[in-house]
């Protein structure tokens, strides 16, 4: 069993990820390639390097750290080969301007623990909790399962964000520890899965796990504009809603934005391609889920 685990941020009070006040741990690691995809610095399992525009000066000292070897000025900006500089952390102290940081950080069970018990009392007045999320925090679930059995002893509600997208059967391990799942559903048409995900699954199969296991779930589901904001798609979801009586509360509906930092664009270059959702676009797909009868809630949240 794995005691440790490489997480890129630990968000407290957060309230977009499952009820009440939570603390988010978001795990590095992700098999899929959304193409919409606002936390890219997850996907690799590694810790890397990264590099803010915004606080570089230009000032040559990583260039000449490096003999200039990977690192260049080209039309007033400099010029990064990740390939080459990714692990190379030294560069983080050799630029005064703090404008080299990390993308993730190695924590044991006990160090995330002691994070989140600084905010229990918030748990339990607002039945809050921590959520594991990513990246597919599934990837690490040696990490994930100590971690939650840990946390589920000490009486805290456990949030587990899965994409659906589970070929290791990772999810049947959380089954003893993990209160509810966030389950993303992004897609009904199949043959898009390999155009804007890169894989092909069945969330119904995860769907089905967690019904027969008397498992809580919300639904949340990203809308793309001109990817998934059809009438097929939306029809679908208010069948899974109706269907799977484990769905509680409330179906999150997830408008596509475009707030990802600029420099986080080299992980994924289709992001500047979709267009942000107008409060028309979002009230219209919100007659269409009450035309095909939902039963349950209908809840707009900013976190995609």
């Amino acid at each position: 069993m794995n005691n440790t685990g490489i997480v890129f941020d630990v968000q407290r009070f957060s309230v977009n990820d499952g009820e009440g006040i939570r603390t988010t741990i978001f795990l590095k690691g992700c098999s899929l390639r959304c193409k919409w995809c606002h936390n890219p610095e997850s996907i690799s399992p590694k810790i890397q390097l990264n590099h803010n525009p915004k606080k570089c000066v230009l000032c040559g000292k990583c260039i000449k750290h490096v003999n200039g070897d990977g690192i260049e000025i080209v039309d007033g900006k400099l010029k990064i080969d990740f390939c080459k500089h990714e692990q190379n952390f030294q560069l983080i102290d050799v630029c005064p301007y703090k404008a080299y940081s990390k993308y993730g950080k190695e924590y044991t069970v006990d160090e995330i623990v002691d994070i989140v018990l600084k905010d229990k009392d918030y748990y339990d007045n607002s039945n809050g909790g921590v959520t594991f999320s990513g990246g597919e925090a599934i990837n690490q679930i040696d990490f994930v399962r100590q971690l939650g059995l840990k946390l589920k002893n000490l009486g805290i509600h456990i949030c587990l964000d899965v994409s659906g997208y589970d070929p290791a059967n990772n999810i049947e391990k959380t089954l003893d520890f993990v209160d509810e799942y966030l389950l993303d559903y992004k897609l009904t048409n199949k043959s898009d899965y390999k155009t804007y995900i890169g894989k092909e699954f069945d969330v119904y199969k995860v769907l089905d796990l967690l019904k027969n296991n008397n498992k809580s779930v919300i639904l949340r589901c990203p809308i793309i504009p001109s990817v998934n904001d059809t009438e097929e798609h939306f029809k679908a979801i208010c069948d899974i809603s109706n269907k799977y009586s484990n769905i509680i509360r409330y179906v999150d509906i997830l408008p596509y934005h475009n707030m990802v930092k600029a420099y986080k664009f080299r992980y994924i270059n289709d992001h500047r391609k979709f267009r942000v959702p107008s409060e028309k676009d979002k009230n219209k797909w919100k007659e269409i889920l009450r035309q095909n009868a939902i039963n349950k809630g209908v809840m707009e949240n900013e976190d995609i």
